[in-house]
């Protein structure tokens, strides 16, 4: 009988720990995605796993860990994929029309252009300026 009594109190205890861890990444993923969506932190160059862990107060260990086991990314994957999507924002507006593309790299945080390139074919197996041009022709 006692036996089966710890069995159940082990098992309450552990899904109580799990819902409660649970609700805690769920807590962190929402601040870190409204940090993200509002401040725009990414497009700071020096934007980086640590600064995020301490604006939002905790480990750097731990939001890495919540990161990839919610979003399945990494953080450096994420802050690529929120950079490029800012990069195609300005690539579609006509009033960056003769904007540089080492310009527009600044721009969305990169410190490179090369670099900024390199992600944005990852992301949209297209180079900036191809995109750029492809914009170009579907709205002229």
């Amino acid at each position: 009988m006692k036996e089966a009594y710890l069995m159940v109190y082990r098992t309450l205890h552990f899904l109580f720990l799990k819902s409660n861890r649970q609700e805690h990444a769920n807590n962190l993923i929402n601040r870190f995605f409204r940090l993200m969506n509002q401040e725009k932190l990414y497009l700071q160059p020096t934007f980086g796993l640590e600064s995020l862990a301490y604006r939002l107060d905790v480990s750097v260990g731990l939001l890495s860990e919540v990161i990839f086991e919610n979003l399945d990314q990494n953080f450096l994957e994420l802050v690529a994929h929120y950079r490029i999507q800012e990069a195609k924002k300005m690539l579609e507006n006509p009033k960056n029309a003769e904007m540089s593309l080492e310009t527009l790299a600044f721009e969305v945080g990169y410190n490179s252009s090369s670099t900024f390139s390199d992600a944005f074919k990852t992301h949209t197996l297209l180079t900036p300026y191809e995109y750029r041009r492809q914009m170009n022709l579907i709205c002229a």
